[in-house]
Order: C-alpha cells, then sequence, then structure tokens
C-alpha cells in the first residue's frame, strides 16, 4: 500500500513537472494595434473682426457647423469662416481619447501682437469609436479673445495647435 501511494505521488510530480515546463515553453500570445494616422483636412478660421478702442471681446467658432458668434465690444466683418478638421485612422472598431489644447496663442507675423485661443471643443465625445474601416472624422471649435484696440492684420501662426489621440 505504501508502494502505491509512492508511485502516485511521482506520477503526479511527473505531470506537475511537465505543466511547469510547458508554460516555459510556450510563449504568450502577443497583440498589437495599428498605429493610429492623424490626417489634417482643414484649418480653423474665425473670420474678420476689429476690436473697439472701448473694449475686447470674444469669438466663438463652434465645433458643430462653420458658424460663429461673438460678445464684447467687436465688430464682425465676415470673411471665413471654417471650424478645424482632422480624420483618425487607426483600429476598426477601436474607442480612442482625443485631448485638445487648453489655449494656444498666434501671432501676428513677426511682431509683438498676440490674440489667445482657447476652450477647444470638439463634435465628439470622448471615449470617440472608429468606424468599421478604422476611420472618424473630427471637427474642432474654440474661443478667440480679441483685447482692447487689438493691432489689425493677420494672426495665424501658420494655424497649428497640437492635439493628442491615444488608444483607449
Amino acid at each position: 500500500m505504501l508502494a502505491s501511494f509512492i508511485g502516485l505521488k511521482r506520477l503526479w510530480v511527473r505531470v506537475g513537472s511537465l505543466a511547469a515546463l510547458l508554460c516555459v515553453l510556450t510563449p504568450e500570445v502577443a497583440t498589437t494595434q495599428v498605429a493610429l494616422t492623424l490626417v489634417p483636412k482643414r484649418d480653423m478660421k474665425f473670420g474678420t473682426f476689429a476690436a473697439s478702442v472701448d473694449g475686447g471681446g470674444t469669438v466663438v467658432l463652434t465645433a458643430s457647423a462653420d458658424a460663429v458668434s461673438w460678445s464684447g465690444a467687436i465688430t464682425n466683418f465676415g470673411g471665413t469662416v471654417r471650424r478645424a478638421r482632422f480624420q483618425i485612422v487607426g483600429e476598426p472598431k477601436a474607442y480612442v481619447i482625443v485631448s485638445l489644447p487648453s489655449s494656444i496663442t498666434i501671432r501676428k507675423g513677426t511682431s509683438n501682437n498676440y490674440l489667445t485661443i482657447d476652450n477647444f471643443t470638439m463634435d465628439q465625445t470622448n471615449p470617440v469609436k472608429l468606424t468599421n474601416q478604422g476611420k472618424r472624422t473630427i471637427n474642432i471649435g474654440a474661443t478667440l479673445h480679441i483685447s482692447t484696440d487689438q493691432k489689425q492684420g493677420n494672426y495665424n501662426d501658420e494655424n497649428t495647435f497640437t492635439y493628442t489621440v491615444e488608444y483607449l
């Protein structure tokens, strides 16, 4: 009886050793995702405005339409109004998080005249789901702040701002 028990014990040890050996020799399966690509589609344009000597104001460009609203002592002269747009290309049906800047400063040419843009918004809600083809277009709006008696000219700083997109 004692001999049978020891034999079973050895069998169990051998099976345990074999299982441990298989775990060491069998590699884990690695999974990768398609790299995210961000494709700029168009630049942001607030239109043409002028500040009064009596005060400045704000111009709000919505993310949901190519439209602006303004407040304060500024005058709207029309001009081209466009929300920024970019396309995300990645893993089909994946979820991503889009992070927009809190604020940026744009400059009139090489002068010391600046404007601040903040309150960036988008027409999607995080997390953003990519389509079956792994794509999603995002429209971006923001608020432009115009100071009292702001100097006239084109303020664009090449229309650049940084946004981040990463898989959830």
